[in-house]
């Protein structure tokens, strides 16, 4: 009894183990014959020009039937590949992010090595790394490693075929800076002229990207400059002229994208970018002497901010910040016409005008003329461009040109506009200039009270030959010795 106890408990562990051993030999069995089917598999693949490899690929080497799909054995793993681990570890070596170039040829170096292993072990330490390091890559590099992961899909579920491989590395490399490539479309598509502020916008939000890639967006940007010029505005060159100063300053220091620095330093001479145009025609205001007519105003602005058919706000504080430079040349219609143009500004809301707001400004402003006769302002102006001392003879001549054209405004329009110009002028006038002055005055007057607005032909002339005469300098008295 004692003995049949002790014994029990024995029985019971062995007859366990026994069903245990049943159940491992049937599944060794399944084993054996899972073996054996693949085993069978193999020489099947083997007699297709395998080369013994099963599921090898040959990198387009040759060694396979050109089209012919090998497929990998099901279930089959493989280890991480040595010459792939090799390239992610240089990959980890460097520093910031890494770039659609980059990870192209580390994939290119990983798996050109033709050993059967791109679309498996190679793929597997690729997409493992990546996994791992998701934050440093650029939305382009991400871009290439899917590309990887769609070859890796198709070869598992179709093989090798020849010249795939070839396809993958020529898509991965034209996988390019579409930061920049993104933006240049975005210009292509507005209308002519591309203004300083749109270049600028372009450029910011195509280069922010930090994926140590300025030496392409520079160039990308520069190529398309080149088919592009006649659609850029003045001040678009000049942006694109600092970006290539600050790219350049970047890559000769070594780095391959823009610092924070940098870039800031870049934004912030982008904006000092004032209107080119608008700063080049109030600065032939600048060539002119004497005071700046309600005409003359209106005129630089209408040429300052034709080139985009609009009034950008650079455009017009271009204007404002001559003429706070130049308060006391400016002459009451001038200064009219500025006020005008500042209102309609600020009515926008923009501060700057669209087509049909400038329209407005610029037909408004019109009414605030220095000058009411068209041909005595033009006679009037080219005194303007003369330098130093206006002569007896300069003054007889710009009377003779503004005041003879017989529309009868000899002694009124014409005269009052010539009276206005003297006044703002008078500084400038040589002693003989100014008695030419008071002859006009003189016949002028005559005019009027007959009367008429006009003076005669036979007075005008006669005129003319008494201004002629005031306009020669006085010779000094001789003296005679005794």
């Amino acid at each position: 009894m004692t003995i049949a106890t002790t014994f029990k408990p024995a029985l019971q562990k062995l007859n366990r183990t026994e069903a245990k051993l049943e159940k491992l030999e049937g599944k060794l069995e399944r084993v054996l014959e899972r073996e054996h089917k693949l085993l069978k598999e193999l020489r099947n693949a083997m007699k297709q020009g395998q080369n013994g490899r099963a599921g090898g690929d040959s990198f387009d080497s040759g060694a396979s039937r050109g089209g012919v799909a090998n497929r990998p054995l099901p279930n089959e793993w493989s280890p991480l590949d040595t010459g792939a681990l090799r390239e992610t570890n240089k990959l980890d070596k460097t520093k910031g992010p890494i770039t659609a170039d980059q990870l192209t040829e580390a994939i290119r170096r990983g798996t050109g090595d033709h050993d059967g292993n791109a679309a498996r072990g190679e793929y597997r330490a690729f997409s493992e790394w990546a996994e791992k390091n998701q934050a440093r890559l650029t939305p382009e590099a991400k871009q290439v490693m899917d590309r990887f992961s769609k070859f890796a899909a198709e070869r598992q579920a179709n093989g090798h075929k020849d010249g795939d491989w070839r396809d993958m590395m020529k898509d991965m490399k034209g996988i390019g800076d579409k930061g920049a490539e993104k933006q240049l479309a975005k210009l292509d598509s507005l209308p002519k002229p591309i203004s300083g502020e749109q270049m600028s916008s372009a450029i910011e939000r195509g280069v922010k990207d930090r994926d140590n890639n300025t030496g392409d967006e520079l160039k990308a940007f520069q190529d398309w400059a080149k088919k592009n010029q006649d659609k850029l505005s003045p001040e678009a060159k000049e942006v694109l002229g600092k970006f290539e100063k600050h790219a350049k300053k970047a890559m000769a220091s070594g780095d391959k994208d823009l610092t924070r620095g940098e870039m800031d330093k870049m934004l912030k001479d982008f904006k000092s970018v004032g209107d080119v145009s608008a700063k080049k025609a109030m600065g032939e205001l600048d060539k002119e002497s004497g005071p700046i007519s309600g005409e003359d105003m209106l005129g630089a602005i209408q040429k300052g901010v034709s080139d985009g058919g609009r009034a950008t706000p650079k455009e017009l504080a271009e204007v404002q910040k001559w003429a706070e430079k130049n308060k006391d040349r400016m002459t009451p219609e001038a200064q009219k016409v500025l006020e005008t143009f500042q209102q309609h500004a600020m009515k926008s809301g923009t501060g700057g005008l669209d087509k049909a707001e400038l329209d407005a400004a610029v037909k408004e402003a019109s009414q605030h003329k220095t000058f009411r006769d068209d041909t005595m302002r033009t006679a009037l102006e080219g005194l303007d461009g003369k330098s130093g001392k206006i002569s007896g003879k300069d003054l007889t001549d710009a009377i003779n040109q503004g005041a003879g054209d017989f529309d009868g405004q000899g002694a009124g329009v014409e005269h009052a506009d010539f009276q206005k110009w003297a006044m703002q002028n008078y500084d400038r006038l040589s002693p003989e200039a100014k008695k030419v002055v008071d002859l006009y005055g003189k016949y002028a007057s005559d005019a009027l009270a007959k009367g008429e607005t006009g003076i005669a032909n036979t007075e005008f002339q006669k005129m003319l030959k008494e201004m002629e005469r005031a306009s020669t300098p006085a010779l000094p008295p001789r003296i005679i010795a005794a």
